[in-house]
Order: C-alpha cells, then structure tokens, then sequence
C-alpha cells in the first residue's frame, strides 16, 4: 500500500471497534489481485472510505439478549437450533462482523472446552425438540485442537435428537489448510457413514477473489469425505455489493459446488456504518445479479438479520423503482417470550408469514429503520427495545 493509503486505512481502523488481524495467506491473497478485487478485499479487512449515514450499535443481532450468565457461550434464540460459541476470537477479522462486541473483548477468559460440551450436552437432554446446532464464535476453526474439535463435534451428534452439527468458518478464505488436516478429515469421514447425522461447514466466503487455489483445495476435500458446504455471505458496500462482483462470486458458489444458502445485508454495526446499503439498492443489486445467473446459480435468498428473527426481503411495492412499501417474510421469528407483547399483536409472525411495511426510498439501511418508521417497536442505536405504542397500524393480508 502507498504511504496515504496506509495513512488514510489507519484512520478509519481507528474509527473501528473491530481489533486488526488477518492473516499471511490472506494478506497475500490480496495482492496476487487486481483491481477492483485488490481493493474489495482490502475493504474487508480494513474500513473503508465512505459516509456513515446513521449511529450503529455494538450487539446488532441481539445476541446478548439469549445468552446468559452462568452459560453465556449457550445461545437459543430459535426453537430447534442451539448455538454453541466456542471462543470469541478469529483466525483473522472482518471488520463488518456483527460480532464486534465479543470479538473486541477476545482478552477475556474462557471456559475449558470440556466445560462448554458438557453444559451443551445437558441443556440438549432438557431439550429434546433442538435437533440441530450451530458452533461459532468468533471462530470454531481458530486454535482448538484437532482433537479438542472432533472430540465435540462427534459427542453433539452422539445426542440422540441432534441431526446435524453446523460449522460456521470463515476458516476457507482465511486460513484453508486448517481443513486440510487429515486428522480432521478422516473424523468426517466416518461421521459420514453414519446414518441421519452430517457435518454442514457454512463458508463465510464473501468475495470471488477469496476462492484462491488452497481454497478450492480445501473446499473440495470436505466434500469428498462427505461434508456439505455453503455458501452464507453478507452484501456489503465497498466489498461485493456491485452487481458484476456478485455474479461472479455466485458463480463460484456453483463451480465449486458450494450450495448457496442466504445473503444477509450489512448488520448495524457500531463505528463502521459505511458499509452499509439501503435494503432497496441491496435488493436491486442481487435482483440484477440473479438476472445473468442460471436457476442453480441464483439460489440464496436475501435476508435481513434482527433481535426479533430473520426476515427474507421478497421485494418493493409498486416497483423496486419506486419503492414505497417493502415486501418481507418471516424466515425464522426468535422464540415468543422474547419477542415485544405489541409487534405479536400487530403483524404476523410465524415462519414464511408476509409484512407489507411503509417504506422510504434511500434512508432505511437496516431493518429498526423500517419498523420505527411503521410506528412498530424496535430497537435503538443503544440496544434498547423502544416501543412508544402510538401507532394503530394493523396488518390485513
């Protein structure tokens, strides 16, 4: 980089909350690209320039809300799915991860991995209607030990209800020989023989440029002993939000055999808002880019990511052109105790059930936006439910 580009980065790198660190391979990567992909890339591990037109906040997701004390590594924020956070730091850092509040405090103690499975294996036998778990982090992939992952993964899927066992990584783009070991390898092999339990590695694949040769190599190994991949990656400003950017990493979905999953626009992040999109230039870039993909090319659906559930963006009403009201789905609503007495009276809420919301064109980013603007309750830059009760607006399908 020159001496202003430096410069210019390390601003807005303090302007962050979201410590540095990306790793050799990574860093490499970048500059084997060319433009515009040199710098996409960049933007991922380094703020970009650029406004930010509104105050974001640290917990974007809500995650404190479900977790607790004594098991905070424990989250069950849907009815079937319990994740399970190994430890809250990275094999390297985007600088967009919603997870910016646990991965700033990476300095604090964790508990024993041990400690962690058997609350794990406990809640699951209380709960015997979660079939599925999820481990995250930070990253599951970071440090832990070959032994350390195998060791958990295969007691989760020892539990009788427990189907199958997510591993969410941006481990493939960051640091592919991770999963190349043939230690871990030959684990998942054998878990693949046995009936009704799999392994599912969720990619954080965001860019085109990330599928480098070891990546592909990596990627194809897990297949080949039975793993799936997919592909999960966020629409970002300054990353992959062009529509020319997102054909080709679509495409490499495809080519690599990576099963698309969702995209899921830019989270609220507190101290690097510029990288957001509003949801209808978020939509009409995937919208275009779907328009040159073939139909097993264009199968993630786009959603946005809230305390109160996932809600895929179907479209705009009357026309993405002129949107005036915002077409979403119920993709998944967290559990009914946490979600506001008042939005449970006022709109749907069950899995794939329709919100026609008021929208106004180029000033809702995120989705506290479009809700506060409806007069629903919502969530503030503090992270607090705000929920004014004044608005009558009712719902009619």
């Amino acid at each position: 980089m020159s001496e202003a580009e430096k410069e210019e980065r390390r601003t807005l790198l303090e302007q962050s909350y979201m410590p540095f660190k990306v790793t050799l391979y990574y860093a490499q990567l970048i500059a084997e690209q060319t433009e515009p992909y040199r710098t996409q890339m960049i933007n991922i591990v380094l703020p970009p320039p650029g406004s930010k037109p509104f105050k974001g906040r640290f917990d974007p997701y809500g995650n404190r809300s479900y977790r607790q004390d004594d098991t905070s590594f424990l989250q069950h924020k849907y009815k079937k799915t319990l994740l399970l956070h190994i430890d809250d730091y990275c094999i390297a850092n985007c600088q967009f991860c919603y997870k910016v509040n646990e991965i700033r405090h990476e300095e604090q103690e964790h508990k024993k991995i041990n400690d962690k499975l058997n609350a794990a294996l406990e809640y699951l036998e209380k709960n015997p209607y979660v079939d599925n778990i999820l481990l995250t982090g930070g990253d599951p992939a970071s440090f832990r030990k070959t032994a350390e992952l195998t060791e958990l993964i295969g007691s989760l899927l020892a539990a009788p209800n427990v189907r199958l066992v997510r591993f969410a990584t941006k481990g493939l783009a960051y640091y592919p020989e991770r999963f190349l070991d043939e230690e871990l390898l030959e684990f998942f092999r054998q878990i693949s023989r046995v009936e009704g339990k799999q392994v599912s590695v969720i990619s954080q694949f965001n860019h085109p440029g990330e599928f480098g040769p070891l990546a592909i190599k990596a990627t194809r190994a897990l297949q080949e002993v039975g793993v799936q991949v997919r592909g999960q990656p966020a629409i970002i400003r300054g990353v992959n939000e062009s529509v020319k950017t997102l054909i080709d990493l679509q495409r490499k979905f495809l080519d690599n055999q990576i099963i698309s999953y969702y995209m899921t626009v830019f989270m609220p992040v507190r101290g690097v808002e510029q990288y957001a999109l509003t949801l209808d230039e978020a939509f009409q870039n995937v919208a275009e880019s779907k328009r040159n993909l073939g139909g097993l090319e264009k199968k993630g659906v786009l959603l946005t990511s809230h305390d109160f559930g996932k809600f895929e963006i179907c479209g705009f009403y009357p026309s993405i052109k002129q949107p005036e009201k915002i077409v979403l789905k119920w993709h998944q609503a967290v559990a009914p105790q946490y979600l506001p007495e008042r939005l449970k009276q006022l709109v749907p809420t069950l899995p794939e059930e329709i919100l026609l919301l008021d929208y106004k064109q180029g000033e809702m980013y995120c989705l506290d936006h479009v809700l506060k603007y409806n007069g629903l309750p919502y969530v503030n830059e503090s992270g607090e439910a705000v929920d004014d009760g004044t608005n009558e607006y009712l719902l009619s399908l």
